[in-house]
C-alpha cells in the first residue's frame, strides 16, 4: 500500500484549494439567497445549507485528495501538465465518491448505491450506470442548482448547459424535479 501524506502537496496547492473552495462556497451562498428570496417558505433552510456547503472538503478523508483535484483543474485551465504521486488518483476518486455520498446536494447521496457513482476516467462525465435522484427533496435540488450555478460561473459555462447534458443521462429525476431544476436555474442564473 502506498501512503501519501499531506506534505506531498505544496503550500501553493493547499492555499489555492482553500481560496478556490471558499470562493466557491461564497458563490453558492449567493445563489442560495436568490433561490430563497424566490420562495422563502419552500426553501426555508437554504441559507443555512449554503453556509455549510462543501464543509466536508476541509476534513478527512476529503481534504488532501481535493487539494490535488482542485490543483488538477487549475493545471488544466492554465495549460500545464498534471502529475499526482502514485496512488493519489485512487484517493481523489475515493474522496469524490465520499463527498457525493455524504452531501445531500449531490444526487448520489440519495440513490442507495455505494459505489460506481462517479466516472473513474473523468469525474465530469456520467458513470456507466445512471444515478437515481428521485428521492432528492426540493431543498436538496435547490442547493444542487446553486452549486451548478457557482460551478458554471467558475468554469465559464451555464448551469442550463450542465443540466441539459446530465439530467436524464447522468442523473434520473422525476418530471416534477426536472421542472423544478430548470425553474430554479432560471431564477438563480438570470
Amino acid at each position: 500500500m502506498i501512503i501519501i501524506k499531506a506534505s506531498d502537496s505544496t503550500s501553493e496547492m493547499r492555499e489555492w484549494f482553500d481560496k478556490r473552495t471558499k470562493t466557491h462556497i461564497k458563490m453558492v451562498q449567493r445563489y442560495c439567497k436568490k433561490i430563497y428570496d424566490y420562495d422563502p417558505k419552500r426553501f426555508a433552510n437554504l441559507i443555512e445549507r449554503g453556509e455549510k456547503h462543501d464543509q466536508s472538503k476541509f476534513g478527512k478523508p476529503e481534504y488532501d485528495p481535493y487539494v490535488w483535484t482542485t490543483w488538477r483543474y487549475k493545471c488544466e485551465e492554465d495549460g500545464l501538465d498534471f502529475s499526482p504521486p502514485d496512488g493519489m488518483e485512487d484517493m481523489m476518486h475515493e474522496a469524490t465518491e465520499h463527498h457525493v455520498k455524504n452531501n445531500p446536494h449531490h444526487p448520489e447521496c440519495h440513490c442507495g448505491r455505494t459505489e460506481n457513482l462517479i466516472n473513474e476516467e473523468n469525474r465530469d462525465k456520467p458513470p456507466e450506470e445512471s444515478v437515481d435522484a428521485t428521492k432528492m427533496k426540493d431543498e436538496d435540488i435547490a442547493e444542487m442548482v446553486a452549486d451548478w450555478c457557482a460551478a458554471g460561473e467558475e468554469r465559464g459555462n451555464t448551469p442550463k448547459s450542465w443540466a441539459d447534458k446530465n439530467v436524464g443521462t447522468r442523473w434520473m429525476f422525476t418530471d416534477e424535479q426536472k421542472d423544478l431544476i430548470y425553474e430554479l436555474i432560471k431564477v438563480a442564473w438570470d
